[in-house]
């Protein structure tokens, strides 16, 4: 008999430690994958806001659509998580929103971010 092979008691031992550590780590990597897609919609809208500013300097009221800026469209990309869209817009102020796709999983369909000229990027009306 082989004295250098494994027994099936210690492959069954590393295959039950290696599946609680998956159990044990899923969250966090959930966690982190979310994190990156609100990244994502807050860098866009960044972009959006920007993109807004300098066609207020160019046409002296804020653009009624994402269209009208001089950027990439970020609802081109089918790999995006959100939909972008301008809620309303004058010569003082718009809103740029970030939707959930409508693939977008529970509890996260229905969550939506906020940008405006100035100040905080905000989540369903609360500040993140």
């Amino acid at each position: 008999m082989a004295k250098n092979a494994f027994t099936l008691i210690e492959i069954m031992i590393v295959v039950i430690i290696i599946a609680v550590l998956a159990v044990v780590c899923q969250p966090m990597f959930i966690k982190a994958i979310e994190k990156a897609k609100v990244g994502e919609a807050i860098s866009n809208l960044n972009i959006i806001r920007s993109a807004q500013k300098s066609y207020l300097l160019e046409h002296n009221t804020f653009a009624l659509s994402i269209d009208s800026l001089y950027i990439d469209n970020p609802n081109s990309e089918t790999s995006r998580h959100f939909d972008y869209t301008i809620e309303s817009a004058d010569t003082d102020n718009f809103v740029a929103r970030a939707q959930r796709r409508n693939n977008a999983p529970s509890p996260y369909d229905t969550y939506y971010y906020e940008a405006g000229k100035d100040g905080p990027i905000t989540s369903n009306g609360t500040l993140i």
